[in-house]
């Protein structure tokens, strides 16, 4: 009794998601839901009103609607107006919430028919009757239904290739002359790393690898507020490393161009234009600010529960649309422990791959690295001269804490490493130019694309970023080209372009730097 009282009200929170809130009854769609997975004749009833009215207005759809629309074909019965009376007082389940009654409904739909097939398998085999089919026509209806069982069990609406060749088609009918249209969310102003991945894609999962204090947060942060500020859709950012008040510091010192301890500890009026430059950056972050969640990972924090709070944000936007940021994955904890800690991983960054495709958004994780990935990117010693690094191996995927085969789930995958000679050279053409104590510490870091699924054809591997530490900000430089690996490379003559650059689009006056004449 307990149990069917459970079922139908589970039902009836579905009618209710379905009635007050267009958005969840297309999504319920979307996900498999049909009238027939309910058991109640008034939900029935209701619940295939709901999905004629959906083919017949692009509007809302609410109770009184509904209630019109039911008088109008002589199926508003007693039963059915008294449902609509309870859906119209119930509180609406999250969109979360309603995927996994959507679920449980089509399991238990499907697990009844599997009982009634049950059920004429036995009755065949231990009963010949007269005119039974043969034994291959048998199977052969029972492996139909079988099948037929599969396909209601699958988490998405089928949609034949006809309707996806038409979409696309339509599409690149319409794209304007001569224009390229990004495959993905665009990271701009990352123009070159726009080019190399073809912006974020919807239902790829990439990975960011590096030695600490290379800048993957800091890159993640502002590859995060990028996509936000652009598109205007939610996006996600769970961090395990650091709390949301630093983590919001270090985005209001890259739009400021404040260093993010100074903005949680120092009075601002004491620093160089302190209060216009914090103004600048409140101005800046109110583009994006109500889009970008900043989140502080807990243990409760699992996949699924990710998944869940995507799930809640969309449907709080109206949103097909969302993206994720992960620092980084290894904490990422699991329901159950896992027996080591390669398994562990492996369980991780399949999950992140699923949600992905589950959500159709782009799923971002930063990776730590090992300790002899770190060597790698070590600072050369006294016994290593800088221009020897050129011949060094760099850290890869293959790095990662906790086993190598992350890279075989990524769609995308990326590893920052220092130029530590660029950097040395940069810092020194600094010194010669400043007038004062001040020298702002910018690193040249490399971004390496070692693995990038349906790359454009023109695009490069690297990229090169100035990183400005104490702002936790990154400008994008340029390709980084094979001459620069070579022993006979100019690089100082590259360091004074990357200074003139720097200098002439005002990066180095938001670092207060004062060039002498």
């Amino acid at each position: 009794m307990a149990a069917e009282e459970a079922n139908h009200d589970i039902e009836t929170a579905v009618v209710a998601a379905l009635c007050t809130d267009r958005y969840l009854l297309t999504k319920a769609v979307d996900d498999g839901f049909r009238p027939e997975l309910l058991k109640g004749s008034a939900a029935k009833i209701v619940a295939s009103a709901l999905l004629q009215l959906k083919q017949q207005t692009t509007g809302g759809i609410d109770v009184l609607l509904l209630q019109s629309f039911l008088e109008q074909q002589g199926l508003l019965a007693p039963q059915v107006s008294e449902l609509l009376q309870v859906v119209a007082k119930m509180p609406v389940p999250a969109l979360d919430r309603l995927m996994a009654y959507v679920d449980f409904l089509k399991e238990r739909a499907s697990r009844e028919e599997l009982i009634q097939l049950a059920a004429k398998i036995d009755s065949y085999a231990r009963h010949k009757q007269p005119n039974q089919p043969s034994v291959v026509d048998f199977t052969g209806s029972a492996i139909q239904q079988l099948i037929a069982v599969q396909k209601q069990r699958t988490r998405k609406r089928l949609r034949p290739m006809q309707d996806l060749v038409k979409q696309v088609a339509a599409d690149a009918e319409q794209r304007p002359k001569g224009q390229k249209n990004l495959l993905g969310f665009s990271v701009a102003p990352f123009a070159r790393l726009d080019q190399v991945l073809s912006g974020l894609r919807p239902g790829f999962y990439y990975g960011l690898a590096g030695a600490p204090r290379r800048g993957k947060t800091n890159l993640a942060l502002q590859l995060a507020s990028c996509v936000a500020v652009n598109h205007q859709i939610p996006v996600l950012f769970y961090s395990w490393e650091q709390t949301q008040r630093v983590l919001t510091a270090r985005v209001m010192g890259k739009e400021s161009g404040l260093n993010p301890v100074s903005l949680l500890s120092q009075d601002l009026g004491s620093i160089s234009s302190g209060m216009d430059r914090l103004a600048k950056g409140l101005t800046n972050i109110q583009k994006y600010g109500r889009l970008l969640y900043l989140l502080e990972g807990s243990r409760q924090d699992t996949v699924d529960r990710i998944r869940a709070t995507a799930y809640n944000l969309m449907h709080e936007f109206r949103s097909d649309s969302i993206a994720i940021f992960i620092d980084y994955l290894q904490k990422i904890p699991l329901h159950n422990a896992a027996t080591d800690s390669s398994s562990r991983i492996d369980e991780i960054s399949t999950g992140l791959a699923d949600l992905s495709l589950e959500l159709a958004c782009p799923v971002f994780a930063i990776s730590a690295i090992d300790k002899d990935g770190c060597r790698l990117d070590d600072e050369p010693t006294g016994e290593e001269r800088f221009d020897e690094m050129l011949n060094r191996s760099r850290p890869t995927m293959h790095n990662c804490t906790g086993g190598g085969d992350i890279e075989y789930d990524l769609d995308v995958a990326m590893i920052l490493s220092k130029d530590w000679k660029a950097s040395k050279e940069l810092e020194e053409l600094l010194k010669s130019k400043t007038a004062g104590n001040y020298i702002p510490k910018i690193d040249i870091i490399d971004l390496h694309v070692d693995k990038n699924r349906d790359a454009p054809a023109e695009a490069g591997q690297s990229i090169q970023y100035a990183f400005f530490v104490h702002e936790n900000r990154f400008v994008e430089l340029d390709h980084k080209s094979e001459q620069e690996y070579k022993a006979d490379f100019h690089g100082f003559a590259k360091v004074q372009e990357i200074f003139a650059f720097l200098v002439e689009k005002g990066h180095l006056q938001t670092a207060r730097l004062q060039t002498n004449r």
